[in-house]
């Protein structure tokens, strides 16, 4: 709650967030910490002391508003959800006004299989066709029984092969909406089997009768459970990006980005016939060969309004020499770059290769292009030479090496 995003605690950016919903009339930080307690009230909100006993944000929530006007409508929004759309929480609040629901709360699209899907950190939910919740859970579910006996009975296989399956999945946002009379009720429920099963308290209400309904938002919200989740909101609130791992249905425009980075920052260094001959086709057979790889992954560079504007792709050395790992690709379109984009996202490469337990990368480059100079800040040094052909032409590379990228 206290890490530092853009100047500012995570904790103050979610309160900020949530004072821009225009259904909010009061922010209230509910906390057992005293160093939230004063780095909030220090900021200038409210922060209120609650009891170090509780077993769930619902529970402090309700220590709270007991002391609230009866007939109050409460939202409990996680500490950690920094991205939160004043409009989710305006749009939950407006169905529980309209449904007379005992909870509403919120679902978002799920954007990867292993970053998301099959990461118990993220809570799923299925809901029936009137949006009423019918099961929150770590697993992935509901299990997609067809497409999975087409790949041998592998789930996994059905979800890289088939990315529309996605859309049928919805991952859970860290808000509740309630009546102030069902919060306090709610939590006086003992804890059931299934709550402490999937340590997930929602479904204690769904244990005892709750009607939970469902607000399906597009805005993305990235509640900090992991250090990569902290360097994605970091990206998204300092630089306006969301570096995340590549999911099938990004392949197009990634394909599209590497070859207009190419035409339009090489025009003139590169033959022209070459340029003109580089194809969506071509590059999409090249990142399904590379997929095949043991070893291999993506990270793409996705801007709010434009999409994805730039990628990494890293594995399995192809290079002649003694490296751990290889980046193949690494390119922004042109108006995106001299922006500290390229930075962050080399940074988060070799953070997934350290992770990966990798302990040295290498990577190659035109000896003309213009790109050199950010290998050289970013700390590589040239530890071979080497030649590429283009079109007809040939072209000497040279091959930069980090023998030790913990030091990065």
């Amino acid at each position: 709650m206290l890490l530092p995003i853009a100047g500012k605690p995570l904790i103050v950016h979610t309160v900020e967030r949530a004072k821009k919903a225009k259904t909010v009339d009061r922010v209230i930080v509910a906390t057992d910490d005293r160093r939230i307690f004063d780095v909030v009230a220090g900021s200038g909100y409210e922060a209120a002391m609650t009891s170090a006993e509780h077993n769930s944000g619902s529970d402090r929530i309700a220590e709270v508003a007991a002391a609230l006007p009866e007939g109050s409508i409460v939202v409990n929004v996680q500490g950690d959800e920094a991205l939160i759309a004043p409009e989710t929480i305006d749009a939950a609040v407006d169905e529980m006004l309209g449904s007379g629901a005992d909870i509403v709360t919120v679902a978002e699209p799920l954007t990867s299989l292993y970053g998301e899907l099959l990461n118990f950190n993220v809570v799923k939910v299925v809901a029936a066709e009137d949006g009423r919740a019918l099961y929150f859970s770590r697993s992935p579910m509901p299990f997609p029984r067809d497409a999975s006996l087409r790949y041998d009975g592998d789930p996994n296989q059905a979800f890289e092969n088939e990315p529309e399956l996605f859309a049928g999945y919805r991952k859970h946002t860290g808000l509740y909406v309630y009546q102030r009379e069902y919060l306090l009720e709610f939590t006086k429920l003992p804890q059931t089997r299934l709550e402490k099963l999937e340590s997930l308290e929602q479904l204690r209400a769904l244990e005892n009768g709750a009607v939970i309904r469902i607000v399906n938002s597009e805005h993305r919200s990235i509640g900090v459970d992991t250090e990569e989740d902290l360097d994605r909101v970091r990206d998204i609130i300092e630089a306006g990006v969301d570096i995340r791992a590549a999911i099938q249905r990004d392949m197009s425009r990634v394909a599209q980005v590497h070859v207009e980075s190419w035409q339009r920052s090489f025009a003139g260094i590169a033959p022209h016939d070459f340029l003109a001959g580089m194809s969506v086709e071509k590059r999409l057979k090249a990142y399904s060969e590379r997929r095949c790889e043991e070893f291999y992954e993506m990270l793409v560079a996705e801007d709010r309004e434009e999409g994805i504007v730039g990628f990494a792709d890293f594995g399995t050395p192809k290079l002649p020499l003694d490296f751990d790992a290889q980046i193949f690709s690494f390119y922004f379109l042109p108006e995106f770059q001299r922006m500290g984009l390229g930075e962050r996202l080399f940074r988060r490469c070799v953070g997934r290769l350290k992770k990966n337990g990798t302990a040295s990368l290498c990577l190659d480059s035109l000896e003309v292009s213009p790109y050199r100079a950010f290998y050289d800040k970013m700390g590589g040094k040239i530890v071979g030479r080497d030649s590429h052909k283009l079109g007809d032409e040939v072209f000497a590379t040279v091959i930069y090496g980090w023998n030790d990228i913990s030091k990065i």
